[in-house]
């Protein structure tokens, strides 16, 4: 049985290469996430843009805002979109359940393949009715 041995003194110094990090509210805005809506019986929302930590408030309220505007039933064109981390798949997944909570439905009708890719490893190809072609237009 190995015994814990008592450290005297200070704990060594590290030295990190490069600057010294920086609190997070010191942390450069996030470029942002761009969302444009093509209105019609089932508008098309156009993400353009990294769906990630910093993009996912302003993409919640943009998603919630086209649900209360354009009704319960969209379609997302992810074809912009260059990356997708777990705050975004969640924003995305929100964006759903209200719809769904309106009798209505959230379609990936395209989607980047870096985004493909995320969203098919989860297995939400399915939810987001993920067609396996690269893009799928949705009715005018």
């Amino acid at each position: 049985m190995r015994r814990a041995v008592p450290v005297s003194g200070p704990a060594p110094a590290v030295s990190w290469p490069g600057p010294a990090a920086r609190p997070a509210w010191d942390l450069p805005e996030p470029a942002g996430v761009r969302v444009g809506i093509r209105p019609g019986a089932a508008p098309v929302v156009r993400i353009c843009g990294e769906l990630d930590i910093c993009s996912a408030p302003q993409l919640r309220d943009e998603l919630l805002r086209a649900v209360r505007r354009h009704g319960p039933r969209l379609y997302l064109d992810l074809r912009d979109v260059t990356f997708l981390d777990c705050a975004g798949v969640s924003v995305l997944l929100a964006t759903r359940r209200r719809a769904r909570l309106e009798d209505g439905w959230v379609r990936i009708s395209r989607a980047s393949p870096r985004a493909r890719r995320t969203i098919t490893l989860l297995g939400l190809h399915k939810a987001f009715e993920l067609s396996a072609s690269a893009s799928r237009e949705p009715p005018k």
